[in-house]
């Protein structure tokens, strides 16, 4: 699941950083001989529809971006993005969005979070360098994602170098046609609607794999640029085990609502590219397999 919290940070890091825009990097790596990517290249009825796993929040350091993910990029006419990048870029929306996520007025994060997880969280805040009173008025679901942005960053990773981003800004710099899976109101929605048992278990969970920021960050990075599915489906959706419930919630529900979109794209006439969270196209419920079992075939690039 650490996928999800990522594009979550990646959405909460546009909404409070102060990041002057970054020029969009040179995307022409060579791949090595055999080597594979993050990409699946899927056959529709007269067209090719790509599917590109993102990690939301990259570094300045992992750029340039390999050819085959540019080609794909260049062969579309349609690109297709998690979340409405443009609304996310928006000042007034972000605000507008961010009030939503704020306590009853009287309420304190202490109040709301068991004792065991505040102190866990406020261990965290620390170690980042920041004070309990920027979170003190937060939803528990924004103020562990506004945790897990200052972490990311803190590690370079920054969301104007994730691939979103990046090939957002070709996008619309080219005039393609853009499509967005979810809106910013579903998806903050969605990570302020946990409660009792399922918030309580989805934050200790987040707080665990802070521990490890650095070293699994490094290596679900590591594991992306060689296209190591196996090794990614381990990493982001290790929640699908230890916590079921939320994981179906945040990520195998949300891929399979898209389906229906990306099998309209399979029998359009127009080549696409769909650039989501890699945690969303690995795994037995992720949209590389849903997408064989209906019959399309699939090849990853």
């Amino acid at each position: 699941m650490r996928h999800s919290r990522i594009l979550f940070s990646a959405l909460i890091a546009f909404f409070a950083l102060s990041i002057s825009q970054l020029p969009a990097q040179p995307s022409h790596t060579p791949a090595k001989p055999g080597s594979l990517h993050c990409l699946w290249k899927v056959q529709g009825d007269s067209n090719v529809v790509y599917l590109l796993g993102s990690i939301h929040l990259l570094r300045e350091s992992d750029y340039p971006l390999p050819q085959v993910m540019d080609s794909a990029f260049t062969n579309s006419q349609i690109a297709v993005f998690e979340m409405d990048i443009d609304k996310a870029n928006d000042p007034a929306a972000s605000l507008a969005l961010l009030s939503k996520a704020t306590l009853p007025e009287g309420k304190t994060l202490h109040d709301v979070l068991p004792e065991k997880v505040y102190n866990s969280f406020s261990n965290h805040v620390q170690e980042v360098g920041m004070s309990m009173m920027i979170f003190d008025s937060m939803k528990p679901g924004m103020a562990i994602m506004m945790l897990d942005a200052m972490e990311l960053v803190k590690l370079g990773a920054n969301p104007e170098y994730g691939e979103d981003e990046h090939f957002f800004k070709l996008a619309k710099d080219g005039g393609r046609k853009i499509v967005a899976l979810e809106t910013l109101d579903f998806q903050l929605g969605l990570m302020l609607s946990f409660e009792g048992q399922d918030e309580e278990l989805y934050l200790e969970k987040s707080l665990e794999e802070m521990d490890n920021e650095k070293k699994e960050y490094n290596e679900m990075v590591a594991a992306w640029k060689t296209g190591n599915a196996a090794a990614l489906e381990k990493m982001l959706n290790e929640m699908r085990t230890d916590a079921p419930a939320v994981f179906k919630k945040l990520v195998s529900d949300r891929t399979a609502s898209w389906v229906p979109t990306v099998d309209d794209l399979l029998h359009g006439s127009q080549n696409a590219i769909i650039i989501v969270g890699a945690g969303h196209l690995v795994g037995p419920d992720g949209m590389v397999e849903l997408l064989k079992k209906q019959g399309f075939k699939v090849t990853q690039l």
